[in-house]
């Protein structure tokens, strides 16, 4: 019987996405970068970002990414009108947005291999908040490098929010290292295809 071997993902770049300094602004930016759809988890996003906007006046949450389905267009614009968000549609090259983040927050539940968002986002040294599920949870260390939410749950994604918030900025500067780190030791390119090419020697 044929021995299988687990490979993370296609890895990360860590020389294109690489480390930038933890921003020191006094907004807090949270930034959501995918694929705008309902599996995406962009409702929860909406969701806590209505909420902690009206509670914590200091922050803001960005959307980057192109919309599925043209009423989430309309949606978006109008939370934008409203002060709820600012966003950005599509962009070829997301590297500025994960520098300018304080934590990079991806409440996905859609049936997807490992998060590239998260593995770039990490490798810039960026916190991140994501679903407690495959693709995500491997990248995360709860409370070491960003927190886990449970699926399709605005309530709980709020409370991690919340408590990210309520961090001190050598606490969120800390987290952010540790991604980083995360990223070198387990997810860096690299290794993935110095793994592909020790199984085609073998051929």
């Amino acid at each position: 019987m044929p021995k299988g071997r687990i490979i993370p993902g296609s890895g990360v770049n860590t020389s294109i996405y690489s480390y930038a300094s933890y921003p020191c602004s006094k907004t807090t930016e949270f930034i959501y970068v995918s694929r705008i759809m309902k599996e995406k988890g962009i409702d929860n996003y909406l969701d806590a970002a209505k909420y902690i906007r009206k509670k914590y006046p200091y922050t803001r949450f960005h959307v980057v990414g192109s919309c599925k389905e043209r009423n989430y267009e309309d949606r978006l614009r109008k939370a934008q009108d409203e002060g709820i968000i600012i966003y950005h549609g599509f962009q070829s090259d997301v590297r500025k947005f994960y520098k300018m983040a304080h934590c990079i927050i991806h409440p996905t539940y859609y049936p997807e291999g490992m998060s590239n968002v998260l593995l770039e986002s990490s490798a810039c040294g960026r916190p991140v908040i994501a679903t407690n599920r495959s693709g995500c949870r491997e990248i995360i260390d709860n409370g070491v490098n960003g927190y886990l939410v449970n699926q399709r749950d605005s309530s709980d994604l709020i409370e991690k929010i919340e408590k990210f918030l309520a961090l001190s900025y050598e606490e969120k500067e800390k987290m952010g290292l540790a991604g980083r780190r995360k990223v070198e030791k387990e997810f860096d390119r690299n290794f993935v295809i110095d793994a592909y090419l020790e199984e085609i020697d073998k051929l």
